[in-house]
């Protein structure tokens, strides 16, 4: 007894085996580093534009104009900020805001029936109708310019923000009813049959089961819907005037003289424009992420 007590003392006290890890192959540092690589040269290209906006938003006129172009102002001045919310980009900035926030509200409400209806409905003609919707978002909107200008002048609405309005609602549909679809598929079918078993109605049963679960993909298309109707261009030059200008029509009637155009106040004009937007995203950053990602991590 007292022997075998023995022999597992040392093999106790024996160390085991070490296990060495094996190194690391040069093929993985090297693919991480090529990988990182091309994040940084894409990040560069995508942030290069707004960054030369910010260096020749703090240029003087000279600067701008000087060749060949400085990429940093020699003498960093903001009398272009101070130019541009002199003039009438406050009026711009509200403009922007009413039609981008009602058409954005308009289109949600209306593309959140029809991707719940083409997800979770049978009907006679789905497909057809479907195809429809994408069919008609393929046209690019120079094309739609001139019927929808015929349409507003025909209903009187032109030169006001619900003639940009109705356009903008339209328009954002098709792309947020293919995101929500997809979102709205992904929900269990068991969540919505067990509330309608305990006495719901299909309507109750959207709006307080499957909506919530779905939040963040609303949240996400919400805000896609909201900067396209922000930085849309096109429609707001061609049905607006002086007075209903959004921002992207009146930064450059802001920045246009007689003669020539000063790019550092139209510098300065994209770059307070752009804040809205960057506060936005930062105060919905969680949700707008959790919103897009939502579908990738579903098996």
């Amino acid at each position: 007894m007292a022997q075998t007590l023995q022999a597992e003392h040392q093999r106790q006290e024996q160390p085991g085996p070490v296990r060495i890890k094996p190194p690391r192959r040069p093929l993985f540092f090297l693919t991480s580093t090529i990988i990182y690589i091309v994040s940084a040269l894409i990040l560069l290209i995508q942030f290069f534009p707004m960054l030369w906006a910010l260096a020749t938003s703090l240029m003087t006129p000279q600067e701008t104009t000087a060749v060949p172009a400085p990429l940093l102002p020699a003498h960093p001045t903001f009398s272009s900020y101070v130019e541009a919310l002199q003039g009438e980009i406050g009026r711009y900035y509200v403009n922007s805001l009413i039609t981008a926030s009602v058409s954005m509200i308009i289109t949600m409400v209306l593309a959140t029936l029809a991707a719940y209806a083409f997800a979770r409905l049978r009907f006679r003609w789905k497909g057809i109708i479907l195809l429809v919707v994408l069919f008609f978002s393929l046209f690019p909107p120079l094309v739609q310019v001139i019927p929808i200008y015929q349409v507003l002048h025909s209903l009187h609405l032109l030169n006001t923000l619900p003639g940009l309005i109705l356009p903008y609602s339209v328009f954002g549909l098709p792309l947020a009813v293919l995101i929500l679809m997809a979102f709205f598929q992904d929900v269990p079918v068991e969540l919505e049959e067990a509330a309608i078993v305990d006495g719901l109605s299909r309507f109750r049963a959207f709006i307080q089961i499957i909506l919530p679960v779905t939040v963040p993909g609303l949240f996400a298309t919400a805000i896609i819907v909201f900067v396209g109707n922000w930085n849309e261009y096109l429609f707001a030059l061609n049905y607006t005037s002086t007075k209903t200008y959004t921002l992207p029509v009146g930064i450059v009637t802001i920045s246009q003289t007689e003669f020539t155009t000063n790019f550092a106040i139209l510098s300065a004009a994209t770059v307070l424009s752009v804040i809205p937007l960057v506060i936005l995203i930062m105060l919905l950053e969680r949700r707008v992420v959790s919103g897009l990602t939502a579908g990738a991590l579903k098996g």
